[in-house]
């Protein structure tokens, strides 16, 4: 299996957490940006027992997991959204006492196995934003393109899980499967179970 291609991230605001379960979703998602490049990194506790003068048991748990993501770009209504800003007409403000809300997130990556594309949707049901850094850079002989960058924490669910993952023919099936699972029950999305 190769990877060749990641699209169409989404994020949706947490309304509650109940007990056991994923978490409801307040409304439907809302579309990041297009997505540049999504890199995740597991953090896990590690644990180890040596006896007899080897290793007797080895212990590896989920412990949280970090996305640093990139877009082309990201409306201010977005930004709103995501990291806590406030808009105002065309004003954007960010400050100290923004607290980004707790939220999902989703997209897709584009794999190649066995000479045949598969597209995969990764859910993440419980993540938190931050600003990322920015650069300006002045025009020269060669144009360099910006992106916009995200830092999202994972966090385990209140049922233990932390991301989902299902496979699909179609670009357009992934889509939908991550906008149901980041939308609220009356819109026939989320999931239910303590899967």
């Amino acid at each position: 299996m190769a990877s060749f291609g990641a699209k169409h991230p989404y994020f949706s605001r947490i309304k509650e957490e109940p007990a056991g379960k994923l978490p409801v979703y307040a409304a439907a998602p809302v579309r990041i940006g297009r997505l540049v490049k999504a890199d995740v990194t597991v953090n896990l506790a590690s644990g180890k027992l040596y006896a007899d003068d080897a290793l007797a048991e080895s212990v590896d748990e989920f412990v949280s997991a970090s996305i640093a993501m990139e877009t082309d770009d990201m409306e201010d209504s977005v930004a709103a959204e995501i990291y806590g800003a406030t808009v105002t007409d065309k004003l954007v403000q960010y400050n100290t006492g923004d607290s980004p809300p707790a939220g999902g997130l989703g997209y897709i990556k584009k794999l190649m196995r066995n000479k045949k594309t598969v597209c995969k949707g990764y859910y993440y049901p419980l993540v938190k934003a931050a600003l990322g850094n920015d650069t300006a850079q002045t025009k020269t002989d060669s144009i360099t393109f910006g992106t916009n960058a995200t830092a999202f924490t994972v966090f385990a669910c209140e049922n233990g899980d932390w991301r989902h993952t299902e496979e699909f023919q179609a670009e357009a099936e992934a889509v939908a499967w991550i906008k149901k699972q980041l939308s609220p029950p009356e819109d026939g999305g989320g999931e239910e179970g303590t899967s």
